[in-house]
């Protein structure tokens, strides 16, 4: 397959960005299916297996908002967490789980087997059994 190389002025190639980006600015619907398709591609980016290729967190996402017709990126929900903050989020809940246990109040003994509150003062509820 033969491939031709054409280099044209810079002065005759028409700025479409700028139109585009008031394009974008004007119509809402227009504005609103750019806003999806960033979103989308952001989190397509994001869910491929390459990430130390494509890492969402080192795209410069003021340049993929041009390419959509944003002057500034669009602010949009993201739920973009990686295995290891579900991890940190696991260790975490497991290390108040371990604390609620240790902190219960009930004084296992010898003297209180059972494990009733308040050891030897008496339980005050309504339904006690001595």
């Amino acid at each position: 397959v033969p491939l031709n190389e054409y280099e044209y002025p810079k002065a005759k190639v028409a700025n479409v960005q700028s139109q585009l980006e008031r394009l974008v600015e004007k119509n809402y619907y227009l504005h609103q299916s750019a806003r999806e398709a960033y979103r989308s591609y952001i989190l397509a980016y994001n869910s491929h297996q390459l990430k130390d290729i494509f890492n969402v967190h080192r795209l410069d996402l003021q340049a993929v908002g041009k390419s959509f017709g944003f002057t500034c990126p669009p602010k949009v929900q993201l739920a973009l967490e990686s295995k290891s903050a579900h991890k940190r989020k696991a260790d975490k809940k497991g290390n108040e789980y371990k604390r609620k246990m240790g902190t219960s109040g009930h004084d296992f003994s010898s003297e209180n087997p059972y494990g009733k509150k308040g050891g030897k003062q008496g339980d005050n509820r309504q339904f006690a059994r001595s």
